[in-house]
């Protein structure tokens, strides 16, 4: 399990293992660029809920809290989770198509 955004400002992305695990069966180059991508939607997101204004990618879910989205360029998607009571974002689900 990763904690890519923690310690750079905003809110931390907490990978879980599934997700971690399908990110570490990747290219090195992809890999790369998925890290980099969940620190920056890290920082993106948590400015911009704190903002009060809506975090990157779709909604999805009934709840409200769930996010879909796609790294530009790459075949990959990310779901993740707003977790407001510790201020983490929570990635269950991590999609490589390829």
């Amino acid at each position: 399990m990763t904690h890519p955004g923690r310690g750079r400002g905003g809110w931390p992305a907490f990978m879980e293992y599934e997700a971690a695990a399908t990110m570490e069966a990747m290219p090195r180059e992809l890999h790369t660029a998925v890290g980099n991508f969940i620190k920056a939607l890290a920082l993106e997101a948590g400015a911009a809920i704190d903002a009060g204004k809506e975090p990157p990618g779709g909604r999805v879910g009934e709840n409200g809290r769930r996010y879909l989205v796609q790294i530009p360029g790459e075949p990959v998607i990310i779901e993740y989770v707003v977790d407001h009571k510790i201020r983490e974002l929570r990635i269950p689900v991590l999609l490589w198509i390829g």
